[in-house]
């Protein structure tokens, strides 16, 4: 038998924030990783809870990737990270 391991070739896995602290802090209307900001009172609906979720971990991805690329950059042009340049290659992968 075969065993590989559960990683990923590189990198490794984003886990920006878990789903459960996600669900309670949005509930209580703290609008966690730039999501709506809700009613607590009211609530939200399931799909509404998921689609926040789901936009904030592409949030959280991409800038993630963002740094990551500056990072990548700068070292390679021997110079200092500009927060400006993270923002700038963050934007398009926000709005795919």
């Amino acid at each position: 038998m075969v065993v590989e391991p559960l990683k990923p070739k590189r990198g490794g896995f984003l886990r920006p924030f878990g789903c459960g602290w996600f669900i309670k802090e949005f509930l209580m209307g703290n609008s966690p990783g730039g999501s709506a900001q809700i009613d607590p009172a009211v609530g939200g609906p399931q799909a509404v809870i998921f689609k926040e979720y789901k936009l904030a971990l592409l949030r959280a991805t991409a800038m993630d990737r963002a740094i990551r690329a500056e990072e990548k950059m700068a070292r390679k042009e021997k110079r200092r990270i500009e927060p400006d340049n993270i923002s700038w290659v963050m934007a398009p992968a926000v709005l795919q």
